[in-house]
């Protein structure tokens, strides 16, 4: 009978020890993959009636759910550093592209990938900082960095404007051969093959492509022989891009990792003049939709929806505190926040109300609804109606007064926290905001 007794016991121990691990296995919270594009506008991929065939990107939009509203920033710095805060950029100062060298984002503040980091996660950043020197990646919560520190490199040579070398591993230079976003989704498969199964991740994949200079690979440009340049070239590049995204997908799969990987694809602004961001207004370096409003998709197998279209106005700022909702971890009490948690919406597949919002550079748009006022530099102002004139034809301003007050007034009251850049002189004063395009490519901080 004690032996008896003694193999209850063991059983049941057992299967206490194989319902803990499962419990625990099912607690895992999810992967997190962020695929960033640069410079890719909404009417280059050929979903949007552009040139580029994107096969890996309509496979992502087939099996989650594509942003048709969703926000950046309109230069590089600003988004890549309110992805990582969840703040308006404007906060810290950054509010143009900055050059390799200045000091961007300040030390200490609660990340992304710090947060993650704390609750267990690894962290890895590939691609494109862009971010300055006083908080480098693995000051910022990244385990891992590798790719390159400022605005722009050569693809081929992986040297800057001034032919200096920008191309690290950990804070090591290194000297290597091959196309840049090549190497940068190598890198992405070796990450995503090595991780421990038993522990989440979380890996921001930030290619250079399509950002000046135009450079692609021959076999890629060939495939586009019938365009004229740099057209032909430049969808080379997005080619380069689509088939990183590939090689993404393809890691997961190969490690039964799908279904357990939240991934998010989405470009850090418009086009320049060298894109397409039909059917919308203007281009990179401005608030009119070309300028922000940026392709998008996010995918989570068995948690949101496949092959689905949100119309939910989304921004930048937001996926810190939607990104830590959906793995069940709280914000750290210190991050202060702009943007908020959308993964109700976009889980359940509905279109929330939310707080009017801010996208700014020198230049500022603020959105309430399908209402957006826009306010430049010089103090010039417009008022548009996105739901009726998405191409932003109509200014309302003189019809709408009292909208446009409402949204002066949100403005104002978001401004009010607004610091001058750390260590250099407030910027100045434009009335256009393509000038901040052209003051970046001067100073070698393309963006």
């Amino acid at each position: 009978m004690r032996v008896i007794g003694r193999v209850v016991v063991a059983w049941l121990a057992g299967l206490f020890v194989a319902m803990t691990v499962t419990a625990t296995v099912e607690a895992r919270p999810p992967n997190i993959v962020v695929i960033l594009a640069d410079d890719l506008g909404w009417g280059d991929l050929e979903r949007h009636g552009g040139p580029a065939r994107t096969p890996a990107i309509d496979r992502l939009a087939a099996e989650g759910v594509e942003l048709q509203r969703c926000y950046a920033h309109p230069v590089c710095s600003p988004t890549r550093a309110a992805l990582l805060t969840g703040c308006l950029p404007r906060r810290f100062g950054i509010d143009r592209p900055l050059r390799r060298r200045d000091p961007g984002l300040p030390a200490g503040l609660p990340t992304l990938p710090r947060t993650l980091s704390a609750a267990g996660y690894a962290t890895n950043l590939v691609g494109k900082w862009h971010l300055g020197t006083s908080s480098p990646p693995l000051a910022s919560g990244f385990d891992h960095f590798y790719g390159f520190l400022g605005p722009e490199i050569d693809s081929f040579t992986h040297r800057d404007r001034r032919g200096d070398l920008d191309w690290q591993r950990d804070g090591t230079p290194v000297e290597e051969e091959g196309y840049a976003a090549i190497l940068m989704a190598d890198e992405a498969v070796r990450i995503i093959q090595r991780q421990d199964a038993d522990r989440p991740f979380y890996l921001q994949v930030a290619f250079n492509v399509p950002h000046f200079p135009i450079l692609a690979p021959a076999v890629s440009t060939a495939k586009y022989a019938g365009l004229p340049e740099p057209q032909a070239t430049r969808c080379g590049m997005i080619d380069v891009l689509d088939t990183g995204v590939a090689r993404v997908l393809e890691a997961l799969d190969e490690r039964g990792l799908a279904a357990e990987t939240i991934l998010l694809f989405l470009s850090d602004n418009g086009a320049d003049r060298s894109g397409s961001n039909a059917p919308f207004r203007a281009r990179k370096a401005t608030v009119y939709e070309g300028g922000i409003r940026v392709p998008a998709i996010v995918r989570f197998p068995g948690h949101l929806p496949a092959a689905t279209v949100s119309e939910q106005p989304i921004t930048v700022q937001d996926l810190f505190p939607t990104l830590c909702a959906a793995t069940g971890i709280p914000l750290p009490a210190d991050a202060r926040c702009d943007g908020v948690d959308l993964w109700p919406a976009l889980s359940a597949g509905r279109v929330d109300d939310r707080p009017p919002f801010v996208i700014a550079t020198a230049d500022r748009a603020c959105f309430a609804g399908d209402w957006k006022l826009v306010v430049n530099a010089a103090g010039g102002t417009e008022l548009f109606h996105l739901g009726s004139d998405p191409g932003e034809t109509r200014d309302l301003l003189a019809a709408e007064p009292g909208v446009a007050a409402i949204l002066r007034s949100r403005l104002a009251e978001i401004e009010a926290g607004f610091e001058a850049p750390a260590g250099r002189a407030p910027p100045p004063r434009r009335g256009q905001a393509e000038a901040v395009e052209r003051a970046g490519r001067r100073s070698g901080g393309g963006g």
